[in-house]
């Protein structure tokens, strides 16, 4: 190989080191108990830089995940770890016990909409979050509104003060005067027949009426294709550990599926009150 080419092949080699050295390697992503890192406490969705260390008081457990391998320590209290380049090392108590899943690729990009949602919590608590919101309006719709989806068949829902309706509901492309799809509904809301599948990258508008009330009309957007594939690819089962479903929600949000996204955010805070940043995210 040519001189040149092997210096900047090991400057670049060098500045990669460096550059991975000073951000961080790896974030958290579960945390129950009493836990610190490094001199603060340890918070879900925290980035760690190599050297950073973790403290686990007794049933305490924390999981941290790699970017780039997108293997998951989990850490057991009580302890003192450190993070090193690849692993977590226990300084005091159990070694930690690692679970290789499947974010490798994405972890990442996760890891950045991670770090945006925890910037955006800390703003919001800023701003005054405790602050009364006004009241929902009786006639809504709820789902999918103003967001993209990350399915090609929707469950329709909205709100009423006749919750027994009956409602009308229409759903069309856009551009297009033919509806995709009319029907009829007693409940609050509608699941598309089986032979009514959407199209990718496509987008939608679709409306309710109760009689002479407007329910609503809101429009949506179906993801294009290679973001469908990746959402159903990530979608962990319902057996998934929590760490997978944190990671799922922050997928959906890297691809714009903001509603999709809050609505596994407020699974997962209704399962795990003691971590009200979940619950701010999914408004």
């Amino acid at each position: 190989m040519n001189t040149k080419l092997i210096l900047a092949a090991t400057a670049f080699a060098s500045f990669a080191l460096t550059t991975q050295a000073q951000s961080g390697i790896a974030f958290i992503t579960d945390v129950k108990g009493e836990a610190a890192m490094d001199a603060g406490k340890a918070t879900l969705m925290a980035e760690l830089k190599k050297g950073a260390r973790v403290t686990c008081a007794k049933e305490c457990m924390v999981g941290v995940m790699y970017l780039l391998s997108g293997k998951e320590y989990v850490l057991k209290g009580p302890g003192d770890f450190v993070v090193g380049d690849n692993e977590v090392s226990a300084k005091i108590g159990p070694p930690p016990t690692v679970r290789e899943t499947k974010w490798k690729v994405s972890s990442q990009v996760v890891a950045q909409t991670a770090q945006s949602s925890s910037a955006s919590i800390r703003m919001r608590s800023l701003g005054g979050g405790n602050k009364a919101e006004a009241p929902l309006p009786a006639e809504r719709l709820i789902y999918p509104r103003d967001t993209k989806v990350a399915t090609l068949q929707p469950a329709f829902r909205w709100a009423s003060a006749n919750a027994k309706g009956p409602f009308e509901f229409e759903l069309k492309a856009a551009g297009s005067a033919k509806p995709v799809h009319k029907a009829k509904s007693s409940s609050l809301g509608l699941t598309l027949p089986g032979n009514v599948r959407l199209q990718p990258d496509m987008e939608y508008s679709w409306v309710v009426k109760s009689g002479a009330v407007d329910v609503g009309m809101t429009t949506f957007k179906t993801l294009p294709t290679h973001a469908l594939e990746l959402t159903q690819k990530r979608k962990p089962d319902d057996k998934a550990p929590f760490s997978d479903w944190l990671l799922f929600a922050l997928t959906l949000k890297d691809v714009n599926a903001d509603q999709d996204a809050a609505e596994v955010w407020a699974k997962l805070a209704k399962e795990r009150p003691d971590l009200p940043e979940l619950a701010a995210l999914a408004k």
